[in-house]
């Protein structure tokens, strides 16, 4: 599977990718904003991949102008109740302060709300990673109600903030 829009390819995660993602994941300039930040082994990231490779995981590896750079999904989806988180890395630090963490959460919204038609898309986020937060408020994400005081703070973001947050970003992404 590989969607391809606003400049950047998302490429699902397969099999013969995941000691790359192994790699960027005990990297610490990732694992240290990661919820788990134990060091993932080659037997840990086999059982993980074995464990998420259906329609309730879509992990993507983030593809632009060639190279791959980072890793994007939507996990843990309820179809009923119309829910699935997200999240994002971008580990090539070349491409850290540009535009593709937007061009990549403009593909992956669409995917999420068009495509999959989830009504919420969820994001547990640290409270100390302030870069992430400040991105996902950006994105149209709201911090849930009764999360102020937890480390790994719940956000959401509904199709409609999504829909608003879109259409600005997108207008700069052109």
């Amino acid at each position: 599977m590989e969607i391809n829009n606003y400049g950047i390819t998302l490429r699902r995660l397969t099999r013969d990718k995941i000691e790359m993602v192994r790699n960027w994941r005990n990297d610490p300039k990732i694992q240290r904003f990661m919820e788990f930040r134990d060091y993932i082994t080659p037997e840990m990231q086999q059982k993980w991949f074995d464990r998420i490779n259906n329609d309730n995981n879509y992990y993507f590896i983030i593809v632009f102008r060639g190279k791959e750079i980072g890793l994007t999904n939507i996990k843990d989806i309820d179809y009923e109740k119309g829910t699935g988180e997200g999240g994002i890395f971008i580990y090539d630090d070349e491409y850290l302060n540009s535009d593709i963490s937007f061009r990549c959460a403009m593909c992956t919204g669409d995917f999420i709300f068009y495509t999959l038609k989830l009504k919420l898309s969820l994001a547990h986020i640290c409270r100390d990673n302030k870069r992430a937060i400040q991105y996902n408020k950006l994105l149209g994400l709201k911090l849930a109600e009764n999360q102020e005081n937890n480390y790994n703070q719940l956000y959401t973001l509904t199709k409609e903030d999504f829909e608003k947050s879109a259409a600005k970003i997108k207008r700069l992404l052109q």
